[in-house]
């Protein structure tokens, strides 16, 4: 039996998303009082003991949602439903019975294969517990009350899900991750759809209405027998075109994305420019050092007058501080050149991995020092001793010298390009530090 599942299901803004992140013990999806913050289905494997399952995070069931994308919520809160061997049926004490709560307690009672943990969220003050009698009308007895925020009896919660998972049949706990791929881009670049196509299902809402995507949301597929994540991430945007909470919230997880990934794919649109926004990104992944594929997405749209060799010249004159990163031209949509580009990710993840020997390392820095040592810097001379690699994912190589101040921007730029074309890192980004050597040393 593969991993049993978890959904959390209920109205919007019955706080699922709380509850979600608490029983994950990590802030994955966003939480904010906005209704319909949560679209896609956000996962997470979770462990409580000696049990693990997948938990998933829904939309609100009934949203009445301002890009008119209610149905395609609705659809994936109808595949977790399916998926789940466990519900969680989520009120809001606070708000007593509505005719929401209704609507989704009808859903569940056409559910007769699923154990269902019936739970009125917000009960902060015991006083409240009282209310809880009043939703016995919803035909799933009196519900546990707990608090997700402030963690009052979520305990006993999980008390109640290990004894259904008890009962389950015998399951495989699946392998971690070889690798983790963040895939990021402007609005409507594309990166639900390619997140789609690797999944095999419709995993995330796709959609022609910038910002669909607003969580970060990590997909797992298997490739050659290795299990592979995908991060979908909201389109980023330009700072001051960050309004509102759910904007920002959004971004930063976009960012943390392309952090804790492995492999960064950089999606652009090929039937539009290359923008400051595109620059930006690629700015923020050349600081953090990751290695980066530009997916030129929509590539069957082009016209038939532009090459990939012409395009690719293009890409590099724009973005110049990733010029090391490889170019894919792929149809998303049909899954054209999709495969490609991640064996391309897992070649990437290699390299990040390569370590060189001192021995190599310093004959190279050697022959570059031949070729053009450091100038002087206010008056006086930068010297380079030696160097040696001390880390990988990125690759780090430390360099000592006499004062580090002396050597200059414009040597550093040299040093990087020379290691980095003649240590097998074309392209992946090294991370070059410069150190002070100390008479011991």
């Amino acid at each position: 039996m593969s991993l049993p599942i978890v959904a959390i299901c209920g109205r919007p803004n019955v706080g699922k998303s709380t509850l979600f992140n608490i029983l994950a013990r990590r802030r994955i999806s966003i939480e904010d009082p906005t209704s319909g913050v949560t679209r896609d289905r956000i996962e997470s494997i979770v462990q409580i003991d000696d049990k693990h399952f997948q938990l998933f995070d829904t939309g609100g069931i009934g949203i009445v949602d301002e890009q008119n994308l209610g149905d395609q919520i609705y659809e994936q809160v109808n595949l977790a439903l399916d998926k789940a061997n466990i519900i969680i049926f989520l009120v809001d004490i606070m708000d007593g019975v509505t005719p929401l709560d209704k609507e989704v307690a009808k859903l569940l009672r056409t559910i007769h294969d699923k154990d269902i943990l019936f739970c009125a969220n917000k009960v902060d003050n015991p006083k409240l517990g009282m209310e809880a009698e009043s939703f016995q009308t919803l035909g799933f007895g009196s519900p546990l009350c707990i608090s997700a925020k402030h963690r009052i009896d979520t305990g006993q919660l999980k008390e109640n899900l290990l004894k259904i998972l008890n009962k389950l049949p015998p399951y495989e706990v699946p392998n971690a991750a070889e690798m983790k791929i963040a895939v990021v881009g402007k609005p409507n670049s594309g990166k639900s759809t390619i997140i789609n196509y690797l999944a095999q299902e419709e995993r995330v809402i796709v959609s022609e209405i910038a910002g669909t995507t607003r969580d970060s949301v990590d997909v797992r597929f298997e490739k050659d027998g290795k299990a592979i994540i995908a991060i979908d991430t909201a389109g980023l945007k330009r700072n001051k075109n960050v309004h509102g909470s759910i904007d920002f919230y959004s971004q930063k997880r976009a960012e943390k994305a392309i952090r804790r990934c492995d492999i960064v794919l950089l999606m652009i649109d090929a039937t539009k420019d290359i923008t400051r926004i595109d620059k930006e990104i690629a700015n923020y992944i050349r600081e953090e050092h990751k290695a980066v594929i530009v997916v030129v997405n929509k590539w069957d749209l082009v016209p038939k007058n532009v090459t990939t060799e012409s395009y690719g010249n293009y890409i590099t004159k724009i973005l110049p501080t990733i010029n090391f990163a490889p170019i894919s031209f792929i149809t998303a949509k049909t899954g054209k050149n999709v495969g490609a580009t991640i064996d391309l990710s897992k070649n990437l993840f290699k390299q990040t991995y390569h370590r060189v020997s001192t021995g190599e390392l310093n004959r190279v820095i050697q022959d570059m020092l031949a070729r053009r040592s450091p100038g002087r810097n206010h008056g006086q001379k930068g010297k380079i001793y030696y160097a040696t690699q001390i880390g990988v994912a990125p690759p780090t190589i430390i360099i000592f010298t006499n004062e580090p101040g002396l050597i200059s921007k414009g040597y550093r730029r040299y040093v990087f390009n020379f290691l980095q074309s003649s240590l097998n890192f074309e392209e992946v980004p090294i991370k070059v530090e410069y150190r002070e050597r100390k008479r011991a040393e």
